[in-house]
């Protein structure tokens, strides 16, 4: 039986709840099921947000769990998570807005400037005038570096196409890079990119 979960943790404006939504889309697409629970403050920017995504081959007991496998902190806040984070897991950290230094060895912990890849991008003429507002999908193309997972750009456009309707259509291509500079930036700076802990 193949389980995983995931907490991603940030705040409003980040794209939190949609970075659950490619997870849970994607297990979907390869046949899993998928548990997401988002939660919220009442901002719509600048508030609280953190979402659990469960997928697994078998039927999802609980939408919550205690440990998690994989948690994607986009800032400092969300850092508090990182005790809940099972032995052997993972800690994907947006270092562009992250400057707590982790306190766990026994876990792997990778570093992505998700806020800052996302920004540079705005002269690749994208159409987009705050390209910051892709950082979740160049989180989302870390989070599938980080676990080995093949880059299938069928299949990413598939799930963006899913996540992005009607009007938002048009964000597809744009998230698209986003997803691919992601990936590639964990494949290219794995290693490096890695913070120490305390």
């Amino acid at each position: 039986m193949t389980t995983r979960s995931y907490l991603i943790v940030g705040h409003g404006g980040q794209g939190v709840l949609d970075l659950g939504n490619f997870l849970s889309y994607d297990a979907m697409l390869h046949g899993q099921r998928t548990a997401y629970t988002p939660s919220y403050g009442p901002e719509t920017r600048g508030g609280k947000v953190r979402c659990y995504v469960v997928t697994s081959d078998e039927v999802i007991d609980s939408p919550i769990v205690d440990e998690i496998d994989v948690l994607v902190a986009m800032n400092n806040p969300s850092m508090d998570f990182e005790r809940v984070v099972k032995s052997k897991g993972l800690l994907l950290m947006n270092v562009s807005l992250i400057d707590r230094t982790p306190t766990r060895s026994d876990i792997e912990i990778i570093g992505v400037p998700a806020t800052d890849i996302a920004d540079k991008m705005k002269d690749q003429g994208l159409g987009l005038s705050d390209t910051r507002v892709l950082q979740n999908a160049v989180a989302y193309g870390a989070v599938l570096a980080a676990l080995g997972a093949p880059f299938d750009e069928k299949l990413e456009q598939t799930i963006l196409e899913h996540v992005y309707l009607g009007p938002k259509a048009k964000f597809v291509p744009a998230n698209l890079s986003a997803v691919r500079n992601g990936y590639r930036f964990v494949n290219e700076n794995r290693e490096i990119q890695r913070p120490v802990c305390a």
